[in-house]
């Protein structure tokens, strides 16, 4: 069964039970913020909340699902992203926006945490995977706008694409922990780009970053 997220919970449970949610949602969330992912549990959220451990297992039976709620909370403020209709200039500034995010205290202490927990248990894969999709999710909004507008071959895959996009960036924050800079930005949504755009219109559009280096 799938399971409904706590703004769908929110429309059809009763008032109350949307505040204790609420409650219990605020902690987690702080306590991944400042304390990491090994702090948020049911027990841990009760002592910080004073609600009963029994309630929480009823709200979210499976302590992960408590986790991913809270990562969508860090996660939900940033999920839209601008544009101006060039695709170019759309990507480049979706991966700007990730570098920003990238280079916060919330998204780097729980990104490190996840990374380091993934390699040591498979118990938490789904919730790096949410925080992954997360965070990409401006550039996977912007390629799918794309291929629907035919700027981008309807062939791509745009989790294909997005990891294409994004992966140099997360390479270059996580395991080389080096600054992201506007070359590297401008050269990854470049190659994309080249490589992606529909033939038609490749010979119409000037290099997609060429204005924002000058």
């Amino acid at each position: 069964m799938v399971q409904k997220s706590p703004d769908q919970q929110e429309k059809t449970e009763n008032p109350r039970t949307t505040r204790v949610r609420k409650i219990v949602l605020d902690a987690a969330t702080d306590l991944l913020i400042d304390q990491g992912h090994h702090a948020v549990t049911p027990q841990r959220v009760s002592t910080v909340t004073g609600v009963a451990r029994s309630t929480i297992y009823r709200l979210w039976p499976d302590p992960v699902s408590l986790l991913l709620d809270a990562i969508d909370r860090v996660l939900a403020p940033d999920h839209a992203a601008p544009t101006v209709g060039d695709l170019g200039v759309d990507l480049a500034t979706a991966l700007e926006r990730l570098r920003l995010r990238l280079n916060r205290r919330p998204f780097r202490a729980i990104f490190a945490a996840l990374l380091d927990h993934a390699t040591r248990s498979n118990d938490l894969i789904p919730a790096q995977r949410r925080f992954v999709a997360g965070v990409t999710a401006p550039l996977r909004g912007i390629v799918a706008g794309a291929i629907d507008d035919g700027l981008l071959d309807r062939s791509i895959k745009p989790d294909e694409a997005v990891a294409q996009l994004a992966g140099p960036i997360f390479h270059q924050h996580v395991m080389r922990r080096a600054r992201i800079s506007d070359a590297l930005i401008a050269n990854t949504v470049d190659g994309f780009v080249a490589t992606q755009q529909v033939q038609a219109t490749r010979g119409d559009v000037e290099s997609p970053t060429s204005s924002r280096r000058g």
